[in-house]
């Protein structure tokens, strides 16, 4: 979720009516005002723009809690609130202003000229409104600046993640205990069983083929990434039997421009077989079902007492992956019989997927 700079907005609130106040006293000067008078007039319109600066930062924070930052409808609310607030709060200080001993300081000398001395609060909501366009178009240039910095830093930290995700899958499915188990089942398949044999063969060579090829995106299609879980899938069951039964439920007229991250399916069907018992008597059950915008990866729990080496960061990876380019986290839910991850389908391949 987007937040707002605060920070870096208080910073820039200090700063630009400095440089403001400055230049205000540098005319004043020029205009032969009395060192006294300069100072006043530039430490009130120091005050004066900061409070306008604080006013917006308040502004912006306060709507943000009722509306989604960054949306269309904060920004135009926003924008609302700041100039009719903005409009009214100094036609009543400007009334009280003209009957102040502050109205040498703060109502030009020019105004005298005008003849329509009802025109004056309208002249001086106009500067006012001159300094918050101003006023605004800093605080946007800080949150723009911020957000484009962010982008910048979520999408290294996301190819970064990507990569390790990558690298990691590729180091477990390329790694040697993988391809001897393989290729052991593969043997026992040729002497037994020929004719699987040959299917064996067929989805383990699609599997390394898009573990390899699909490796380089961070974002693949919801078909693209089901076939390589089936693959995998396929080929446990083989070398599992009965002890390993899975379901799909996805409706394939669904599957048409809908998107994962790379290798977040397939992952965590590795995970539920590798953490859990498999035999005829108690086999593991495994279940993909579309839930709404939704996958949910289901399995009855029968955790291993001594389980295969594990670095434990795959779920962490895949959270960060999803933070990042969602805006939100997987979700995880175990009962204690059945473990179930839960990851969103994502409605575009473009780099950002936030709601």
């Amino acid at each position: 979720m987007k937040k707002i700079p605060v920070r870096s907005l208080i910073r820039v609130s200090l700063a630009a009516p400095l440089c403001i106040a400055l230049l205000v006293g540098l005319t004043s000067s020029v205009k032969d005002y009395s060192l006294n008078t300069t100072l006043i007039k530039s430490v009130l319109i120091y005050f004066g723009i900061l409070a306008v600066a604080i006013y917006n930062l308040l502004i912006m924070m306060g709507v943000a809690t009722r509306v989604q930052y960054g949306s269309r409808r904060y920004k135009i609310i926003r924008i609302m609130l700041s100039f009719i607030g903005l409009v009214l709060i100094n036609y009543l200080l400007f009334r009280y202003l003209l009957h102040s001993p502050l109205k040498p300081y703060v109502i030009p000398d020019w105004y005298e000229e005008v003849p329509n001395r009802n025109a004056w609060p309208f002249l001086y909501m106009l500067h006012w409104i001159v300094v918050n366009i101003l006023v605004v178009t800093i605080h946007n240039y800080v949150t723009l600046s911020q957000a484009k910095a962010d982008t910048e830093l979520e999408n290294a930290r996301l190819k970064f993640a990507n990569t390790e995700a990558i690298n990691q899958l590729l180091k477990q499915q390329i790694h040697p205990h993988f391809l001897f188990n393989a290729l052991n089942t593969l043997k026992s398949l040729i002497r037994r069983h020929p004719e699987k044999a040959e299917e064996y063969l067929i989805h383990l060579s699609d599997f390394l083929r898009a573990s390899i090829s699909k490796g380089q995106r961070d974002i693949i299609s919801l078909k693209d990434e089901l076939k390589l879980s089936m693959d995998y899938l396929e080929m446990q069951k083989m070398r599992a039997g009965e002890a390993l039964k899975f379901d799909i439920h996805i409706d394939e007229s669904s599957l048409t421009g809908k998107w994962l991250p790379a290798f977040s399916l397939q992952p965590l069907l590795e995970n539920a077989i590798k953490h859990n018992i498999l035999t005829t008597e108690d086999p593991l059950y495994l279940d993909v079902i579309q839930e709404g915008e939704y996958l949910k990866v289901v399995n009855n729990l029968q955790v291993k007492h001594l389980t295969e080496g594990s670095t434990g960061c795959g779920l962490m990876n895949l959270s960060e992956r999803y933070r990042m380019l969602a805006g939100e986290d997987i979700l995880i839910e175990d009962d204690g019989k059945t473990f179930t991850v839960k990851i969103k389908i994502l409605r575009h391949a473009g780099s950002h997927h936030r709601g």
